[in-house]
């Protein structure tokens, strides 16, 4: 497949530049999601590094971060109501710590 050719029935077509930069934002977003979850210490270290590669702002990574921890709550949320009352309310009760580290990502000082 040339560049610029359509993909054949077979083939995937490779990401663009700019969809390629939203696809490495996303990772970076969610790899410093995990890493808060075990150590706060260790993401503020990855988005250091990410940010000194010059591709990457603090606020972007973190922006992400906060729309990763919101969408695995609202992943929660939206299982909850799929399920009888009692696994309901257990999952109900799951999703609070995920939308705490939206909270406590969006208020993050990691400069």
């Amino acid at each position: 497949m040339e560049r610029g050719d359509p993909p054949g029935p077979d083939e995937v077509a490779l990401p663009t530049a700019e969809q390629a930069a939203a696809m490495e934002l996303v990772s970076a977003g969610a790899e410093a999601t995990a890493r808060w979850q075990r150590d706060p210490r260790e993401a503020v270290a990855l988005v250091h590094e990410l940010v000194a590669g010059g591709e990457l702002a603090v606020e972007e990574i973190l922006d992400e971060a906060v729309n990763t921890a919101v969408l695995m709550g609202l992943l929660t949320l939206q299982e909850a109501g799929n399920a009888d009352p009692s696994a309901a309310a257990e999952l109900f009760l799951s999703a609070v710590p995920h939308l705490t580290l939206a909270v406590t990502l969006d208020s993050a000082d990691v400069d």
